[in-house]
């Protein structure tokens, strides 16, 4: 869904990330409350113009201004038009952002699926899980489970406690840290993402031993940013891209389920941050590093 929405103020995780276009025309994943605010963040620092600095310690010095870190952390001022942001989300993203108290403004398009499906790829996500899972072992010392633990008690009821307390049908026999298993079992998990969200245009190489090959590419209308390199009297390297006007979409390619899929992990890990809240001292993709208070949240 593209649509224009307005954040609340005072919500410590914000839900809906911002794409930002920086001072150096690429995008920052951000998420904030205040599109002006957010903007913020892309300027260069022009308060550190000491001729004298190289240029190391000019970085060190930039990351210090205190000039810049008083504009990115001041209070935000802004009206409601100037806060609202304007982007694509999927659906169950905008829906968490209205239940933490986002306000819909205006809706551009939406893509509507008369058919859906929850369950297309689980028996291929079980299997692997079932593999990665039992070739993680007990994990009952730093270096992970090298010994045969299905015959030490310990580890045995370590092996019990993830089988009780997993989803998979794990066979105890094969709970057994195997890091080439573990490894290509997480690839193939990882893999089956990945292709559905690849982009299209990568640059293209041809190793060329004949001058036509290379007028052919050089001089060709559909292809842009062609380099070439010799490596001997004989053969020549060309690199290029297609223009978009040109280029063919990959079939292995659908962004809708690379989206949803990245929609339910980011919402997976709001649930947790929304817990927390402000003992969430960093966090990644898969991963939460939190202050342990002792408080019933905490517990959760």
């Amino acid at each position: 869904m593209k649509c224009k929405i307005l954040p609340p103020k005072g919500l410590y995780h914000p839900v809906l990330p911002y794409k930002q276009l920086t001072s150096d025309n690429t995008h920052k994943l951000l998420f904030g409350l205040c599109r002006t605010c957010m903007n913020k963040i892309s300027f260069k620092c022009k308060h550190i113009d000491d001729p004298t600095l190289n240029k190391h310690d000019k970085i060190h010095e930039i990351k210090r201004c205190k000039e810049c870190k008083n504009i990115k952390n001041e209070k935000c001022i802004h009206s409601d038009e100037e806060r609202v942001i304007v982007g694509t989300w999927s659906t169950i993203e905008i829906d968490k952002a209205i239940e933490k108290g986002y306000e819909l403004q205006k809706i551009y398009e939406l893509e509507h699926f008369e058919k859906t499906s929850t369950d297309i790829f689980k028996l291929y996500v079980d299997t692997f899980m079932k593999y990665k899972q039992e070739a993680s072992g007990c994990k009952c010392d730093p270096k992970y489970c090298k010994n045969d633990c299905k015959n030490d008690k310990e580890c045995k009821t370590k092996i019990q406690y993830i089988i009780d307390n997993t989803a998979y049908d794990l066979d105890i026999d094969k709970v057994k840290y195997n890091s080439g298993l573990r490894f290509i079992a997480k690839i193939c998990l990882n893999n089956l993402w990945g292709h559905f969200g690849m982009r299209d245009n990568f640059t293209q190489k041809n190793i060329v031993l004949l001058l036509e090959h290379i007028t052919k590419i050089v001089f060709n209308e559909k292809y842009k940013d062609i380099s070439t390199m010799i490596l001997d009297e004989n053969i020549v390297l060309t690199e290029y891209k297609e223009k978009e006007e040109y280029s063919k979409p990959n079939p292995s390619v659908n962004v809708y389920i690379a989206l949803f899929t990245t929609a339910h992990a980011r919402l997976k890990l709001y649930e947790l941050l929304d817990i927390l809240q402000e003992r969430v001292l960093y966090m990644d993709t898969d991963s939460c590093i939190y202050n342990d208070d002792g408080s019933e949240a905490c517990k959760k």
